[in-house]
């Protein structure tokens, strides 16, 4: 890539000249020149150093958008649109406040961590990360750090954090699949056992057990292994016989809920006729499968709000600030339950 120091090597002037006339200082440039730098500007593909530009200015305007993701290797991370509405959202929201995204995915805190320093950005967006991380973010990185969907608590340092309401959100959906009549109500979310749950996962399957209990119930916690990049085979080879106690399986994301109902499809099973299917987070996999999957749907346009306002306030106040958002949670029906009573 061609550099200033070519441009005036090639056109025989002084460098500052060139960078005069690059940046639009060039009142006391002549005519002939100016055309001159910027025929040579064009003949040698020249391209601004915008990185250094913004860093002349004070400021690098760069927010990261890192998900730590300790599959990032072997999980089709991109299969969830989930992951892509919200990474459109949030660089949208990034633009209009004058501010450009980079955007990593990391499989560990540390590679992440090298990346936030090596950019030199002003402030950060980290979204997967695990609870013993949250303390280590804050720690190594210097600039405001929002996370998504991060549970930790006790923290020390300033916290920033915008998430939706997971346990609530879990509970109001059992409520009304046991308003249906529905008493045999499997969840089923990624983890190699339900122990292993973290994160929304945790907080989902805990407003389940929360509505269930107090109808003196319990659900049949189902945990699919996080090695399995399509989990119809994994269904249809080990938990067809346990989802066929159930009368309705509340899945943790729509992405397992497509999954789940072509797998009970390729076994005959009809959905709702034989089993209801419900799930979490409202992507266009619920609305467009068939029958239409019944969900909670998160609203992830103001999910991107919510965070670029964190990362605004935190910039403003030198990441001296400490502020957590929960957004509710809306039940959209489908046609994918049956109404038992």
């Amino acid at each position: 890539m061609a550099t200033i120091k070519d441009i005036a090597k090639y056109t025989g002037v002084s460098p500052t000249t060139v960078s005069n006339v690059i940046h639009g200082r060039d009142s006391k440039v002549s005519p002939e020149t100016k055309e001159k730098v910027k025929k040579a500007l064009v003949e040698l593909d020249y391209t601004a150093d915008m990185g250094a530009r913004l860093l002349a200015k004070n400021g690098s305007k760069i927010i990261g958008f890192i998900i730590q993701d300790n599959e990032a290797v072997v999980e089709e991370f991109f299969d969830n649109p989930y992951h892509g509405e919200l990474i459109q959202a949030v660089e949208s929201n990034i633009k209009k406040a004058g501010y450009f995204m980079m955007f990593h995915r990391v499989s560990s805190f540390e590679e992440g961590a090298k990346l936030a320093e090596m950019w030199h950005l002003e402030g950060l967006i980290v979204s997967g990360t695990s609870v013993n991380d949250v303390a280590k973010w804050q720690k190594k990185v210097t600039v405001p750090v929002v996370f998504i969907d991060s549970y930790a608590t006790n923290l020390e340092e300033p916290f920033l954090n915008v998430g939706i309401a997971d346990k609530q959100g879990a509970y109001e959906m059992t409520t009304y699949l046991l308003n249906l009549g529905h008493k045999k109500i499997g969840f089923i979310a990624k983890g190699e056992t339900e122990s292993a749950w973290q994160g929304v996962d945790y907080e989902r399957s805990k407003g389940v057990i929360r509505a269930m209990k107090q109808v003196a119930l319990s659900p049949m916690l189902i945990p699919i292994p996080v090695t399995y990049n399509d989990n119809r085979q994994f269904v249809t080879d080990n938990l067809m016989e346990t989802i066929k106690t159930c009368t309705v399986i509340f899945c943790a994301s729509d992405l397992l809920a497509v999954q789940l109902v072509s797998a009970l499809y390729k076994k005959n099973i009809s959905v709702p006729r034989d089993i209801s299917i419900v799930s979490f987070d409202g992507t266009p996999y619920a609305k467009y499968a068939t029958p239409q999957i019944t969900c909670m749907k998160q609203d992830v346009s103001k999910k991107a709000e919510a965070i670029m306002t964190l990362v605004l306030k935190g910039i403003e106040t030198k990441n001296t600030m400490s502020e957590s958002i929960y957004l509710k949670t809306t039940l959209v029906e489908g046609a994918s339950v049956k109404k038992l009573t």
